[in-house]
């Protein structure tokens, strides 16, 4: 009798970390693409230096890294599942279609960026040691962006996933 409600126990608490594994699992990855983001950055900023066009180069190449990057390690569970499945890698090219007027848009708004730093007054623009308060509410703009465009990627994903599964019979 004792040793029925071990396996009782053991057969619900079984059952909960699966229902609960694919929510929490899923999410480790996409909260660090703004660590290769930050890289590709720095990387571009660097190579490109004198270019004039590197601060947009460095920005857009930056964006879409920590954009796919959260939205395809928001939907896989480690890096096994991106390489070992052409399911994902397939979804992830055909988001970059949508990608590239986002991109535009981002240059561009870049360019207005910067070009407004040279009208706006210099108490917007004053850099202090943690930078000037125009700046910092670029950078906010553009997370707000690359995270949002980042979830409507990763549900794209998802619903082409589960397309796929339904069709092929295996979900």
């Amino acid at each position: 009798m004792f040793e029925d409600s071990l396996d009782t126990k053991d057969q619900t608490s079984e059952g909960r970390e699966s229902a609960e594994e694919p929510g929490t699992a899923s999410y480790g990855l996409g909260r660090w693409a703004h660590f290769p983001a930050g890289l590709v950055f720095g990387i571009l900023f660097v190579v490109l230096s004198g270019h004039p066009w590197r601060w947009y180069v460095a920005i857009d190449g930056a964006y879409t890294v920590c954009v796919f990057g959260f939205a395809i390690g928001s939907v896989i569970k480690d890096l096994d599942d991106f390489f070992g499945s052409a399911e994902i890698q397939r979804c992830a090219a055909r988001l970059l279609i949508p990608h590239i007027p986002v991109l535009a848009v981002l240059t561009y708004g870049t360019f207005l960026w910067f070009h407004l730093n040279t009208i706006l007054p210099s108490w917007l623009t004053q850099e202090g040691r943690k930078g000037s308060l125009w700046e910092i509410l670029g950078w906010l703009a553009l997370a707000v962006a690359g995270v949002t465009q980042g979830i409507w990627m990763s549900r794209r994903i998802k619903r082409q996933l589960g397309r796929r599964t339904d069709q092929t019979g295996e979900g």
